[in-house]
């Protein structure tokens, strides 16, 4: 797997932080999460709260443009964190809910392939 080095968010870029040819991408889809888990979800793939037993949400969400990860953030990281892109063969497929602005998996055995993650460390600023 990539690290990528982010690319500053800012209006221009629609405050991504990956190139547009994966922001643009239909198939290629971002998921955030604290930079402690990044290792369990390459051992062990995506897993809801439900499944990881943390939670009671069944679902893994991926926003469609990295910017649509940051809508719970405000403007600055708190904690490190990472954006993971991924790349699903299609949305179209049963356990999956296809949204405007993001997906929810519900079916634990559909695993996107992971292309890369950048690092948004504690003081990175979103805007």
């Amino acid at each position: 797997m990539k690290k990528i080095e982010p690319i500053t968010p800012s209006e221009i870029n629609s405050y991504c932080v990956f190139e547009a040819a994966w922001e643009d991408d239909p198939l290629i889809l971002f998921h955030m999460t604290a930079a402690t888990n990044l290792n369990g979800i390459l051992e062990n793939g995506f897993l809801s709260a439900e499944a990881l037993g943390i939670g009671e949400l069944t679902s893994v969400s991926y926003a469609k443009k990295s910017s649509g990860c940051f809508s719970n953030l405000g403007s600055i990281v708190n904690i490190d964190q990472v954006v993971i892109a991924v790349k699903f063969e299609s949305l179209n497929e049963q356990g999956i809910v296809n949204n405007p602005s993001d997906i929810h998996v519900y079916d634990r055995n559909i695993q996107p392939e992971i292309l890369g993650y950048c690092n948004l460390p504690q003081g990175f600023k979103l805007l």
